[in-house]
């Protein structure tokens, strides 16, 4: 089994299923607790500031089993305490989260066979121009989009706000790569810091950009595709760093379980 990864096999039925209602509490208080839903100037967002993360670790900690467990009962368990009453339940949603939990393991795993880190970096700047490149375009051709029968103004301010607010959560996930990298040298942990921040490019561009805006479309109608698709991808540069700090803290926090 590679470093990174756990062996999900060696732990008892019983620990497993402690832990794992462990982490569909952490993982629901982080996505409605610790979380803006509605941001004035892009109405749509919904940021987590660990939900995704504990989701995401529970899959690499437990494997993809249990992970797809955390992410389904922590979307439903969120929806049914914190969610207005009004409010519809969309298993759409809920798929979203379920898949995330599943393939997360999946993901890290392939990425982990990758055993040059120029190769891994090559593919993580090319992903990351691709993504900047499409939300930059977005922004030069649509000067509104419409979301729930609502137009939403994209003026040159907010132009310049969206890609102030790229430029910056890219910068502070490299700062954070460069943090990570020297405490791994210092303490000789076993995390592949290039790996994990690839791991979880793909994870976001695959399961929440790609499957998450198609799921989003079902639920609220595909005539606010492109408002989502364009929303989704904002959140996308808010997750990786976030996730690759926590998972990372996560991991070691955990490392002598491992």
């Amino acid at each position: 089994m590679l470093k990174l990864l756990p062996r999900p096999n060696t732990r008892t039925t019983v620990q497993k299923i402690c832990i794992t209602g462990l982490l569909i509490a952490l993982a629901t208080i982080g996505q409605k607790v610790f979380a803006i839903n509605y941001i004035p100037i892009i109405p749509f967002l919904r940021i987590s500031f660990c939900g995704p993360a504990v989701i995401i670790f529970s899959s690499i900690f437990l494997g993809p089993i249990y992970g797809m467990i955390v992410g389904a009962f922590s979307d439903l368990l969120g929806y049914l305490i914190f969610d207005p009453k009004t409010m519809g339940f969309f298993p759409q949603i809920t798929a979203i989260y379920a898949v995330l939990g599943f393939v997360s393991y999946l993901i890290f795993v392939l990425f982990n066979q990758i055993k040059s880190e120029r190769i891994s970096l090559i593919i993580k700047y090319a992903l990351i121009l691709a993504i900047i490149l499409g939300a930059v375009l977005f922004l030069i051709f649509n000067d509104n989009f419409a979301l729930y029968g609502t137009e939403y103004e994209l003026n040159l301010t907010t132009k310049i706000i969206v890609i102030s607010f790229i430029v910056v959560f890219t910068a502070i996930t490299e700062v954070i790569i460069l943090l990570l990298k020297k405490i791994s040298r210092l303490k000789n942990t076993d995390i592949n810091v290039t790996s994990l921040n690839l791991s979880l490019i793909v994870i976001e561009l695959l399961i929440m950009v790609g499957f998450g805006t198609l799921m989003k479309g079902f639920a609220f109608g595909f005539a606010t595709y492109p408002a989502i698709l364009f929303c989704q991808i904002l959140v996308l540069f808010f997750n990786i760093p976030v996730n690759l700090f926590f998972i990372s803290l996560f991991l070691k926090l955990t490392s002598k379980y491992r």
